[in-house]
């Protein structure tokens, strides 16, 4: 059994329970988890501009929100747990947009909803950005070993031997990719059919991460 955190709260919605917790933000994250949020940042570096308006959903600890502010950008946040002192209050699985953004973040999040929420979702979501939307999803598998080769004006040579975790990163992700019948495929087709063109495909840490402009 995975573990999950002592101050959980469960929202129902449809039938569908989406529990939360704030206590982990108060705490320091693993190293893996800042080179992610580095991830994040080299992900859409060139693309967005200070002054543009960004809405991060699932702001998390805060770090990009205060990151992305200190550099000029301005950003709204979004969740539905009011522990993490969003600017909006509100599930994505049901929220209707007011406003558009230039781009919209939405890192480690998608996973948090059933996929099938999660492709009515990403269509709004797209509808509401102007130019860009970033997000993340978690690969079902994990890497034991791995060999990285770096040299001066080369680009970096990595190769990896990964095995399937045949069990979800989490015990709060509905799926992943490679896990609950959820293909890379899957992703990419509904990415296309909401009106969104992938621009760049990252990964890192078992997760991919995906530029994507509004077509």
């Amino acid at each position: 059994m995975q573990e999950r955190f002592a101050d959980e709260i469960v929202e129902v919605i449809d039938g569908v329970e989406y529990p939360r917790s704030s206590s982990w933000i108060k705490e320091l994250e693993a190293e893996d988890h800042w080179r992610l949020y580095w991830r994040q940042q080299h992900l859409m570096n060139s693309l967005i501009c200070p002054g543009n308006q960004l809405l991060e959903i699932g702001p998390g600890t805060g770090f990009t929100t205060d990151y992305l502010r200190s550099k000029g950008f301005e950003v709204t946040t979004l969740d539905f747990d009011s522990g993490k002192s969003p600017d909006i209050v509100a599930n994505i699985v049901e929220y209707s947009f007011a406003d558009k953004y230039d781009a919209i973040l939405a890192f480690e999040v998608f996973e948090h909803i059933p996929f099938d929420k999660f492709q009515e979702v990403l269509p709004r979501v797209a509808s509401a950005c102007r130019q860009y939307c970033f997000f993340s999803i978690p690969q079902n598998r994990k890497t034991p070993f791995y060999f990285e080769l770096k040299l001066p004006k080369l680009k970096p040579f990595r190769w990896d031997w990964s095995v399937k975790r045949g069990r979800p990163m989490s015990a709060y992700h509905f799926w992943e990719i490679g896990f609950n019948g959820v293909s890379l495929d899957d992703v990419e087709m509904l990415v296309a059919s909401s009106g969104l063109e992938i621009l760049h495909r990252d990964e890192m840490f078992e997760r991919l991460f995906f530029a994507c402009r509004r077509k």
